[in-house]
């Protein structure tokens, strides 16, 4: 008549070695010391570092069907999340939703966009063991035709329509995947509308692949964005960006010094700056005619997330001690071999850990990126990204100018002002905001020890 489940967010290992004990696995580590802590000495500290843990308790009546304990795991581990604008009148009311399903014992597993065409795909699963399990699904617009598909998206046959509504019914714990194509929707809501900025180009950020740097560079070194990936429109958020045409030597870059920027006249709202840095990230202020804005212009290279990482250095392997001189048998002999063999040609080098390289996540989106950039004399660095990131401002009614920032640090490649919606934000964090200032990080940063992170 009573029950108690253990919530977790995203950790798998749990038990229940008795009828009154539940247990979870907060951290899981190797064996260390033989076998496998032997060869891969990495295994022994790669649970070393930061950890945020979330688990919760839930009472309720009956089991786990009863108290819908399924649905409170799922709302800990993916919580809904609250976004904001600004204040409008809404045709839709006060309610809306994207996609509606009836039953509480079906749960929508994924909703994409289909691989060909426009329809929709969406895929749903029974819970809770329970056969025969009638469910209907509507979305915002009327469903005009569905279809049946698998994993693939592959046709398996009809779906049944009413009223603009998909009614299936599902078996205990079985998957369905449909292709929908919906109607008309109840509200259009417009495109932005924008306007490329013409500017005057005075660096070669980019060069052609096996031709040296001409003009510049992208950073101090010479190097560049590889001309080849760097296409003539860009797109962001609906936003078009005219790039300039890119081969070595031609100027296709904006260094900030200052200057003004006379910006189209119109019915503008906001302006949107691709750029990026080089010599690491960069504060720099941009002004929209009288509103000044300070951002981080991200560096162009690098990564842009990263997990603590643990460091390394190389140190030899420790080596046996020497047999006693009495000693005959196979191993004795291995091992003198092993001595001998390790004095002519060294010890085999084994890592050793260092230390923890704090984890980091930049925030400016991306709205460019290559998978290698060009040194100086036109050679390529494989895995050496490459960025550009976009930055839009407020442009106050009547503002008709942006100034750069004074960086010769920075590069702008693109300006576009727009006409959009009001915009629309989370009221909370979409991932890790990366807060260290609880974790004293220089405890993990001795050799040899474990030290103390912390958990919450």
């Amino acid at each position: 008549t009573y029950g108690v489940t253990i919530l977790s967010g995203s950790k798998t290992g749990s038990d229940k070695p008795d009828d009154s004990t539940l247990r979870l696995t907060l951290l899981y580590t190797p064996g260390l010391g033989t076998g496998n802590g032997q060869n891969y000495a990495d295994q022994t500290t790669q649970d070393w570092g930061h950890h945020e843990i979330l688990y919760g308790l839930g009472s309720h009546a009956g089991d786990w069907r009863q108290g819908g304990t399924d649905w409170q795991g799922y709302r800990l581990d993916h919580p809904l999340i609250a976004f904001e604008t600004a204040k409008h009148p809404g045709a839709l009311g006060k309610t809306f939703a994207f996609l509606h399903v009836d039953n509480d014992d079906v749960r929508v597993m994924g909703l994409k966009k289909a691989e060909h065409g426009d329809s929709l795909i969406v895929r749903v699963v029974e819970m809770r063991g329970q056969s025969d399990q009638q469910v209907h699904i509507s979305f915002a617009g009327p469903i005009e035709s569905a279809r049946e598909v698998d994993g693939q998206e592959m046709p398996l046959g009809p779906a049944t329509i009413s009223s603009g509504v998909l009614s299936t019914s599902l078996g205990p714990y079985q998957i369905r995947s449909f292709e929908v194509k919906l109607g008309a929707a109840p509200q259009n809501l417009g495109a932005p509308q924008s306007q490329p900025v013409a500017l005057h180009y005075d660096l070669a950020a980019a060069s052609e692949d096996g031709i040296p740097s001409q003009g510049g560079g992208f950073d101090a070194a010479g190097d560049a964005l590889p001309a080849e990936m760097l296409p003539n429109e860009l797109h962001y958020r609906g936003i078009g960006f005219h790039l300039a045409p890119a081969w070595s030597g031609r100027s296709d870059a904006v260094i900030a010094h200052g200057q003004t920027i006379s910006l189209p006249t119109g019915d503008f709202n906001r302006v949107y700056v691709i750029a990026a840095s080089f010599g690491g990230d960069q504060k720099a202020t941009f002004r929209a005619g009288n509103n000044s804005t300070e951002v981080n212009v991200e560096d162009w290279g690098g990564d842009i997330g990263q997990w603590d990482s643990r460091t390394w250095k190389e140190v030899p392997r420790p080596l046996p001690p020497e047999p006693d001189a009495s000693d005959t048998s196979p191993r004795a002999q291995r091992i003198r071999r092993f001595l001998a063999y390790v004095k002519v040609h060294g010890p085999e080098m084994q890592p050793q850990y260092t230390g923890l390289e704090p984890a980091f996540m930049k925030r400016a989106p991306v709205a460019w990126f290559a998978s290698h950039h060009h040194t100086a004399d036109g050679g390529n660095t494989p895995y050496s990204y490459a960025y550009l990131f976009a930055y839009g401002f407020d442009l106050p009614a009547g503002a008709n100018t942006l100034t750069l920032p004074d960086n010769d640090k920075i590069r702008v490649l693109a300006v576009s002002v727009a006409h959009e919606a009001p915009a629309v934000s989370p009221a909370e964090p979409l991932y890790d905001t990366l807060d260290r200032r609880d974790v004293d990080m220089s405890r993990w940063n001795t050799p040899g020890t474990a030290g103390g992170g912390s958990a919450r």
